[in-house]
């Protein structure tokens, strides 16, 4: 239901902050637990260091989106394919 199409689905109002800040950030549990669930010091120190290193990119991507929903003035994947029936936002 985040990802619009023209078949009549329901759209999602918060529907890019939802799938991008929340769906994607999911990844960072199994990284975490997966340290943890070894039982050694230095598979959870890597463990933590790949979680600073997703949410560091996690960041830069919100911070790439904030510009399209600034653009858009909507969280909204609809919202943001309507504007780009005419120009593509590159």
């Amino acid at each position: 239901g985040v990802i619009p199409h023209d078949l009549g689905l329901v759209d999602f109002d918060m529907g890019m902050l939802f799938f991008f800040l929340c769906c994607l950030s999911l990844s960072v549990y199994p990284l975490l637990s997966a340290g943890w669930a070894s039982n050694c010091k230095y598979s959870l120190l890597g463990s933590l260091r790949a979680v600073a290193q997703t949410i560091s990119y996690e960041v830069s991507l919100a911070l790439i989106l904030l510009s399209y929903v600034f653009l858009v003035g909507s969280f909204s994947f609809m919202e943001l394919s309507y504007y780009q029936e005419s120009m593509w936002f590159v």
